[in-house]
């Protein structure tokens, strides 16, 4: 999605030298002052736009989260959105890494579990559409599962040098632990509740 104003326009050109600078040396020693005369703009235009350099780094994945959102907002395939998140995580991990270890490593982990929280409610509208499911219910399936993916996505970008598995390896064990399951933990649930509405019509 190409910027939609100039305000947003200076944004990506300071993130840019951010992302740039971030290359070179660590996030938490990298000063507003080197980000501002790589750019090309005061001091001033920094300031209003960002507090500091970690709202930049949040500002960063919050509009990173929406290209890929509006990439696929219409396509319910799940394993199409977790391969998404990993050619993002494949090809910012230099980057990634450069924030995760720094003061500013909440915000990339906000963005994993927001994006893959989107993915699993998502998903699990999608395949609860014609299904009689309790809301608190599909609430409960899509929390389940972005917790777990997110934290398996954690250790794995924490221990990713220890363990050596792949973004791929990974991906296909996702594939293989969670295709089915949803609908099949949906359409149980569903029919329990049938057979206790039966069961209160009995009664």
């Amino acid at each position: 999605m190409a910027p939609q104003n100039s305000g947003e326009k200076t944004k990506l050109l300071i993130a840019n030298s951010l992302r740039k600078l971030m290359k070179k040396k660590s996030l938490d020693k990298i000063k507003i002052r080197e980000i501002v005369e790589d750019c090309n703009v005061n001091r001033q235009t920094f300031y209003y736009h960002f507090q500091d350099i970690y709202a930049l780094v949040e500002w960063i994945y919050t509009y990173d989260g929406m290209q890929i959102f509006n990439e696929y907002k219409n396509d319910c395939d799940w394993m199409t959105m977790i391969r998404k998140m990993f050619d993002y995580l494949e090809d910012h991990q230099e980057e990634i890494k450069c924030v995760v270890n720094s003061k500013a490593e909440k915000f990339f982990y906000n963005f994993v579990h927001e994006k893959i929280g989107l993915c699993s409610r998502m998903v699990v509208e999608f395949i609860s559409k014609d299904m009689t499911v309790d809301s608190y219910y599909k609430s409960f399936i899509a929390d389940f599962y972005t917790f777990a993916v997110c934290d398996v996505v954690e250790n794995w970008m924490r221990n990713r040098s220890s363990t050596r598995i792949s973004s791929d390896e990974l991906i296909h064990l996702f594939e293989l632990t969670m295709l089915g399951n949803v609908k099949a933990a949906l359409e149980r649930f569903e029919q329990e509740t049938i057979k206790l509405r039966e069961a209160d019509k009995n009664s």
